[in-house]
């Protein structure tokens, strides 16, 4: 199975292509996303691969968010079921 590419457009290194290193996980719902399961595609610096893995995680985080209060929603409603 071959990853599915993703790019992003950073500041300072132009375009850069990315994937998840567990392409199964992808496309779970509750899967909140760390540095560790971001990969990128070529060959980059230690400097270079920590500045865009940053930016990569700056615009993640919004989805990160969103998905956190979704399992949190869920979790209450699961605890306000076992309550009655």
């Amino acid at each position: 199975m071959s990853n599915v590419i993703f790019q992003i457009d950073t500041d300072n290194h132009g375009t850069v292509d990315w994937y998840y290193s567990d392409q199964e996980k992808q496309y779970h719902t509750s899967w909140i996303i760390k540095k560790k399961d971001l990969r990128l595609v070529g060959k980059w610096s230690a400097e270079s691969k920590k500045e865009i893995l940053s930016e990569l995680m700056e615009s993640i985080e919004i989805d990160n968010q969103m998905i956190k209060d979704h399992n949190n929603k869920k979790a209450r409603e699961r605890r306000a079921g076992k309550k009655l």
